[in-house]
């Protein structure tokens, strides 16, 4: 066989071999793409539903649209991995050298067109406490984002409470609730007047028996609120709220109504 039957017939082959693998991938894709051959979510929970809910004005949990759009991105695109690594680059936060003003911030704001932010302010913060700071937060908030959507079993192990409890009483959550997790100790302190009223006779001053009152009903109205457990504050709660408070505040310094206060935004998935 000559030199160039030789290379048509490799070159057959080659091209018969690719269409093959082209098949074989069309077929893989087929059933990624098929809901019902889709690995089945064995989260227990809704990632949503701990990091966007909040307690409306009549105790109605309400979700926060962008919390949830955002977490909707990052679960699409840091998937398969679900590492911190792999949240940090679907989030793809601005470079903090961007933040910190050591760098002009060409990735610009989120919710607005891409402009060249110069911070004056800089030198009065410092850029090597800034560049620390937004470092360990960027690392933080990727971390636990991905512990909350990613490793169910983490959070288990911090002391989640079972997901087949009754939702809690309209008055635990709404929105001014009183039904705080330090009540129970302000009402002991009232149990300490009352105490020191009937052994030493000292009547506590008119404001605080009636503060004092309104807590007895207080307590007896959120006695059923989970807030109020023994293990509320848990490490669960400290870490879910803790990822909370990190989430809202990158919203509200990317926001675009800051203008110039505002730190450049992410350019994977954003809030805005």
């Amino acid at each position: 066989m000559s030199g160039r039957s030789l290379s048509i017939a490799m070159l057959s082959i080659t091209t018969m071999w690719a269409a093959v693998v082209s098949e074989l991938s069309d077929s893989f894709l087929g059933l990624q793409m098929n809901p019902a051959l889709e690995t089945p979510d064995l989260t227990g929970y809704d990632p949503v539903d701990l990091l966007c809910s909040r307690g409306g004005a009549a105790g109605e949990p309400r979700v926060l649209s962008w919390c949830k759009s955002w977490l909707m991105c990052i679960k699409g695109k840091a998937a398969p991995a679900g590492d911190a690594d792999a949240v940090m680059k679907a989030w793809s936060p601005a470079d903090c050298k961007e933040v910190c003003g050591k760098w002009p911030a060409l990735s610009g704001k989120e919710g607005a067109a891409g402009f060249l932010i110069l911070w004056s302010n800089v030198s009065k913060h410092g850029t090597a406490d800034c560049m620390t700071s937004c470092a360990n937060f960027q690392k933080s908030l990727s971390s636990c984002v991905a512990t909350i959507m990613f490793e169910p079993g983490k959070l288990a192990v911090m002391g989640k409470p079972p997901s087949h409890k009754p939702p809690a009483p309209k008055v635990c959550t709404q929105r001014n609730t009183t039904c705080l997790p330090d009540l129970p100790v302000e009402h002991q302190k009232c149990l300490a007047h009352k105490t020191r009223e009937v052994i030493h006779g000292k009547k506590p001053f008119e404001d605080v028996k009636n503060r004092c009152f309104r807590l007895a009903m207080d307590m007896k109205d959120c006695k059923d609120c989970p807030q109020l457990g023994d293990n509320y504050q848990s490490k669960y709660h400290t870490f879910v709220g803790g990822c909370m408070d990190q989430l809202n505040a990158y919203w509200q310094a990317t926001h675009p109504a800051a203008k110039n206060a505002a730190i450049p935004g992410a350019t994977g998935c954003t809030v805005h």
